[in-house]
């Protein structure tokens, strides 16, 4: 195994090495090492999976290339190749086998395989995967792409109920890229500067891994202003995402000094049952003492969360418990509240504090980021999660079914991270 690994691990470096050295022009890449420990409650989910603490390492490497073919045309690649080695990729194979659907592998889903795992045995998971592929051309007015891609809709600055592909999660350590879904991408801009994009997001069935209307997303959305001086931006949503249809509303503006945003989703889903999202933030930059802030808060409104202060994951409705398990929700209440500051230190230090609060049981979820300018391509990140709440509460823990004894609480989490840039 470790053989196999090594020279998995060669190979990539020497991919590095062979494409960097001649400094190939359209080449990027970065390199990512990261070391963590979790550590959990003796009533948790981890823990009766035998991984309540655990060391964690993990290497990404990512190399990308991007060029003109002439006459509007461009071709993106992205590959990635990963090894991850501790009790994680135990825990993550455990929860797998505990329940298939508990996270649905996007692998699985995609229009195109173009994934491949090496090592999946004991600590030790290595993979590789394109991260990105696509055909685009552009002219003054349009814009197409097709193939792997990445699309983010929506203003949500910690929750994004507009961004239907691939969203961040609240608690994502590493958001620089991210992960390419496969589309048809078409946009049209006017000459008043608004604009119309459209999507479609072929998928797979999961379980017979055959295309499927169902599995499927489509949407339109147009970008405008309004107000006399156009001060006042709008966003239109109209999308068909799984089984679900989608309107989506947004506006944003300036108010002394501060920039902000509201969203409101409803979402018809195929029963015929109306759940509304709501999603708003305002954002302030300012200094003091020769230091730079930024501070943000935002509220949301899950329409497909559970009203229970005490839910049992086993009990969540299906639309809400199928949007978790797809990676498109996050959350299982109804109310919530991000605070969160962005402080320039130094020049080279950044310090990113951010708070979650769920405001239907009072808990919390505490993240703190601190990021150092080692050199011109290489930086330092070290960070910590730690959640705060009652046993039943969404971030003190879900009991996994009533009368289990056995919740799935966040882990309190420290790691470390080093990336260099190519």
């Amino acid at each position: 195994m470790l053989k196999q690994t090594g020279r998995v691990l060669l190979a990539v470096l020497c991919l590095i090495l062979s494409a960097y050295g001649p400094a190939q022009a359209g080449f990027k890449g970065e390199l990512d090492l990261e070391g963590s420990h979790s550590s959990n409650a003796g009533n948790s989910l981890d823990a009766a999976l035998g991984e309540q603490n655990h060391w964690d390492q993990d290497l990404k490497v990512r190399l990308m290339w991007s060029g003109a073919l002439g006459s509007g045309w461009r071709l993106e690649t992205a590959y990635l190749a990963e090894e991850r080695y501790g009790g994680g990729v135990v825990l993550a194979r455990g929860l797998k086998a505990l329940d298939p659907f508990f996270s649905i592998d996007p692998a699985k889903t995609s229009l195109m395989d173009l994934s491949h795992t090496f090592t999946d045995n004991g600590q030790t998971y290595v993979s590789q995967r394109i991260d990105r592929l696509s055909l685009g051309y552009s002219s003054s007015h349009l814009v197409l792409r097709i193939g792997r891609q990445a699309l983010t809709w929506g203003g949500g600055l910690v929750f994004h109920p507009m961004d239907l592909f691939n969203p961040f999660p609240p608690d994502a350590t590493y958001t620089t890229y991210k992960p390419g879904t496969d589309m048809l991408y078409g946009q049209w801009l006017f000459d008043s500067g608004a604009d119309l994009q459209g999507v479609v997001v072929p998928r797979r069935d999961p379980n017979t891994g055959n295309l499927a209307s169902d599995q499927s997303s489509a949407g339109l959305k147009w970008h405008g202003f309004l107000g006399q001086n156009q001060q006042f931006g709008l966003d239109l949503l109209l999308a068909q995402d799984y089984q679900a249809q989608i309107l989506g509303i947004g506006v944003s503006g300036a108010l002394g000094g501060a920039a902000w945003t509201a969203e409101v989703l409803p979402m018809r889903l195929d029963g015929g049952d109306v759940h509304a999202s709501l999603l708003a933030n305002v954002q302030y930059a300012w200094t003091w003492d020769e230091k730079s802030f930024s501070g943000y808060l935002e509220y949301f409104h899950n329409g497909l969360g559970v009203s229970e202060t005490e839910p049992t994951l086993i009990d969540l409705p299906a639309p809400l418990a199928d949007r978790l398990a797809r990676g498109e929700l996050f959350t299982v209440s109804q109310n919530y509240l991000g605070a969160g500051i962005d402080l320039q230190w130094t020049p080279l230090l950044d310090l990113k504090p951010l708070l979650i609060c769920n405001l239907d049981d009072g808990s919390a979820l505490f993240f703190g980021q601190a990021v150092y300018s080692l050199s011109q391509n290489t930086t330092l990140t070290l960070g910590l999660q730690w959640g705060l709440g009652a046993d039943g509460t969404e971030y003190g823990g879900l009991e996994t079914a009533p009368g289990s004894g056995i919740f799935a609480t966040p882990a309190r989490l420290i790691y470390a991270r080093y990336t260099w840039y190519m």
